[in-house]
């Protein structure tokens, strides 16, 4: 059993229900679709997500010949009563990696590095065994072999990691999961690693980068790697939380390669358009294109964290681009998006359905404690739930811990170790529950049966094991 449950950073659920690029087939044939007949369409399907109180943002359609159409829902700040418009910005989360990847395929096609190129002769400073058998294209693919950045150390103070350069030392002596090139694990350290290497490499810092090999070429009017603190076109961020209601987050990070750029739904469309649409103003080889983007009908990126969401899907064949960003989270933009493809391309589409660990939630306050022991498992089938029931149960305990609702919390996470009675995350996800209500001593007891299953395992959460044993490399 895995257990992924940490809060969720710009750029952390994105691939966590599917994959960063997502080259999909189609049986459809290509034809012209005009975006207002498109959303008018849609509108069924948008409106499911908008009267659950989930989804907050805009909406974007548009094709070949120019014609475009937009809609906004909900708030980009609901305090002040600013509606969210055609000039709201967005964070994209890790959407920003396919930019990421336009710039090094850049200089791929200078020839200032190659898919071949080892981060050893990229300059970075990492063990020297895996800088010299990890690739510039295995990081691209992610098939290096790195974790990801969400270790206790970074969750605790994301926004302690202010460079790229902090942002490496972190898994800078970590072992890899597997040997370069055999398997694939999405990991935004990969792209934190592009970014590096394109730092030291060109001598300018990566929102230069961006700034002038993209959003210059692209005609961006208001894109930037940052937030702009007090404007009335920046959006906050609202947690669809367990009681259905937006909430306003202030958990932020430090955007960068792997995610986090601030952009409009139009300044969206105008990289992709060009992207796919244009003769190769940004990526001029179609080799190199083709190597990353592949060459089927349909293409998706997606993105989210903490109070973000964002979709594009880009149909070729028919010349269509569809750009969903939100203000809310819980992979909102995303469903919504891939049911318009499948509007679009006349194909089925999983009906509305709340996130996961809100039907977990909802369950506990229905089935009461032996019901819920009893029949949940079977009941997360019935109701079409197909993601690891463990990380729904997970998420939902440590939504409710993180509320200050303690003692729901530790009846919701209590049942992993009910179904998963020796899994070591079990007994440190209740650990950690233990730990954010201020009971230590409980705390220890439930790590020390979680090490009771593994002797190395260490805490997904606290960054010394909550002072049981040293932590691992």
């Amino acid at each position: 059993m895995k257990i992924k449950s940490r809060m969720a950073g710009l750029a952390f659920w994105f691939c966590i229900s599917s994959q960063c690029v997502a080259d999909q087939t189609s049986s459809a044939q290509t034809v012209s679709i005009e975006p207002s007949a498109l959303l008018e369409q849609s509108s069924a399907i948008i409106q499911d997500y908008v009267k659950a109180g989930w989804f907050s943002g805009n909406l974007l359609i548009a094709n070949e010949r120019g014609q475009k159409v937009l809609k906004s829902y909900g708030y980009a700040n609901k305090a002040a009563g600013i509606k969210n418009q055609a000039c709201t910005r967005f964070n994209i989360g890790s959407i920003a990696k396919i930019y990421t990847a336009v710039l090094v395929l850049q200089y791929i096609e200078s020839g200032e590095l190659t898919l071949d190129t080892t981060l050893a002769e990229a300059g970075l400073d990492l063990d020297p065994v895996i800088a010299k058998k990890v690739t510039i294209g295995h990081l691209l693919k992610h098939q290096a072999g790195f974790s990801d950045i969400f270790v206790p150390e970074y969750m605790d103070n994301p926004l302690k990691y202010d460079t790229l350069d902090k942002k490496v030392a972190l898994l800078r002596n970590k072992p890899l999961l597997f040997e370069p090139g055999t398997d694939r694990r999405y990991s935004n350290y990969g792209y934190i690693l592009l970014g590096a290497a394109l730092e030291s490499l060109s001598g300018k810092t990566f929102g230069t980068l961006l700034h002038d090999n993209i959003f210059v070429p692209v005609q961006a009017k208001t894109a930037s790697l940052h937030r702009l603190e007090g404007d009335t076109c920046q959006s906050e961020r609202y947690v669809f939380n367990l009681e259905q209601r937006q909430e306003r987050t202030e958990f932020r990070e430090v955007s960068g390669p792997d995610g986090g750029i601030e952009a409009t739904v139009d300044d969206v469309l105008q990289f992709f358009r060009v992207l796919f649409f244009t003769d190769r103003l940004l990526v001029r080889r179609a080799s190199s294109f083709t190597w990353y983007f592949g060459d089927k009908p349909h293409f998706g990126a997606y993105g989210g964290g903490t109070g973000v969401s964002a979709a594009v899907d880009v149909l070729r064949n028919k010349k269509l681009v569809i750009v969903s960003l939100a203000n809310s989270d819980e992979l909102v933009a995303e469903r919504i998006s891939n049911r318009i493809v499948a509007l679009a391309n006349n194909t089925e589409s999983m009906p509305f359905a709340l996130p996961a660990k809100h039907f977990v939630y909802q369950q506990y306050q229905t089935l009461g404690n032996e019901g819920f022991k009893a029949r949940f498992a079977e009941l997360y089938k019935q109701h079409g739930y197909t993601s690891f029931m463990g990380k729904a149960i997970n998420e939902a305990g440590l939504s409710l811990a993180r509320a200050g609702k303690g003692e729901p919390a530790l009846t919701i996470v209590g049942y992993l170790g009910h179904f998963y009675p020796t899994a070591p995350q079990a007994f440190d996800s209740l650990a950690y529950v233990y730990y954010l209500n201020g009971d230590e001593a409980n705390a220890k007891r439930e790590f020390e049966r979680a090490l009771s299953f593994k002797a190395d395992f260490n805490s997904d959460y606290h960054a010394t094991n909550y002072g049981l044993r040293d932590v691992k490399e």
